[in-house]
């Protein structure tokens, strides 16, 4: 990157959200590979005050601001919460902010929690799409993977979700576990398209250093498909899900026609969101914010009067931002619009990075169509190597 040709006189305007991310750190048990801030073994009065802590942070911080046309509950497991209690939640967003006629609000589900609810009434707050956590539809695999569920479990939620008129479902798919095989992959895929449900969310397993995993993985105790293996099945997910009627609309999500996710959209487009809840994160086009991770200490914050958590908060100067912008960007299909950016925060983007436009042109990562950056598809599989030439 060409720093020089950086504009001294940046700055940006802070943007009032129109989508919210709200976290649910609790989990009936926390899977071996997870590393994000999620929680076993607390008690209902714990999460009876968690649901009054979220509540005042979404009134004492929302006020004010703009109606969402995107919710999403994720954690954790948000349906480890009551009905009762994420009503109240949605009560309390579409009392302070106001929640459009037409927004998407989408609640993450595990397959074994859905009997437990009440989707009629979840249908009638607003709930209007459900992600379910399946990871795998072999037995075995599960239970090596922590996860609580059957595989028959994830027809059945399906069925029972689609009776309340919720049509609009995701699955969650991991690649990469231990001891999965090619073969065993394409049932899990062939399962899943039978469930015909218009967006699947696919992922390869990553191990974090603070997690189980990683420790099993260290001490020998784990066997993981070799790198070569982890590629054959991410093609094979490419291939077999558009042959099953899928668009693949970022690196990791897959879509029937115009059942994107409106939500993974405001992510990948670096667009401004709130973020409610323990270790939640907003963004506002000028900070990035982290709420305190620790429940506890959430609740004790937020009840205790505090209009604001934060244990951190970044403020990535110009060259951050574009970078930002452009790898996120990036994990769409149809790439950025370097004009679009140029304009966006005053700088001639092809000139700034002509020398890494040219490398990753020259690898075969990335192309570009008139002002259009996508990556190849050999830079799909490689997509950190091309994502990194534009990190400052």
């Amino acid at each position: 990157m060409n720093s020089d040709l950086l504009p001294r006189d940046w700055h940006p305007q802070r943007t009032i959200p129109a989508a919210a991310y709200v976290h649910i750190p609790f989990c009936a048990k926390k899977c071996g590979y997870c590393d994000f801030n999620a929680y076993s073994g607390y008690k209902d009065g714990t999460k009876s005050r968690y649901i009054d802590a979220i509540c005042h942070e979404i009134i004492t911080r929302g006020e004010g601001g703009a109606p969402l046309s995107s919710v999403f509950f994720g954690g954790g497991t948000p349906t480890q919460l009551p009905t009762a209690a994420l009503v109240k939640i949605i009560d309390a967003l579409r009392d302070t902010l106001g929640i459009t006629p037409d927004a998407e609000v989408t609640l993450e589900a595990n397959p074994n929690d859905v009997r437990l609810h009440d989707w009629n009434r979840l249908k009638d707050a607003g709930v209007n799409r459900v992600s379910f956590g399946v990871q795998s539809f072999n037995p075995s695999v599960l239970r090596m993977i922590d996860r609580t569920h059957a595989p028959e479990d994830a027809g059945t939620a399906i069925e029972i979700v689609r009776m309340a008129g919720i049509d609009n479902l995701s699955i969650d798919l991991m690649f990469g576990l231990p001891r999965q095989t090619l073969a065993d992959w394409r049932r899990t895929l062939d399962h899943a398209f039978a469930l015909n449900v218009p967006h699947l969310s696919i992922y390869g397993l990553i191990l974090e250093e603070n997690t189980p995993f990683w420790g099993r993985l260290q001490r020998g105790r784990m066997v993981l498909p070799g790198d070569v293996a982890q590629a054959a099945m991410l093609e094979l997910a490419m291939d077999l899900s558009a042959k099953a009627g899928y668009d693949r609309y970022e690196l990791s999500n897959y879509a029937k026609h115009g059942l994107q996710s409106r939500h993974n959209r405001v992510y990948w487009r670096n667009d401004p969101y709130w973020g409610f809840g323990a270790g939640a994160v907003g963004y506002d086009n000028v900070d990035r914010t982290t709420n305190v991770m620790r429940p506890s200490r959430y609740i004790d914050a937020m009840l205790g009067g505090n209009a604001i958590s934060f244990e951190a908060t970044e403020t990535p100067d110009l060259a951050g931002s574009i970078g930002e912008t452009l790898m996120l960007g990036l994990r769409l299909p149809e790439g950025v619009d370097l004009s679009e950016i140029s304009n966006r925060y005053g700088v001639d983007m092809r000139a700034m990075f002509s020398d890494e436009l040219a490398a990753g042109i020259g690898a075969g990562l990335l192309e570009m169509s008139g002002s259009a950056l996508r990556l190849t598809r050999h830079g799909t599989m490689f997509a950190n190597d091309a994502m990194m030439l534009f990190i400052a």
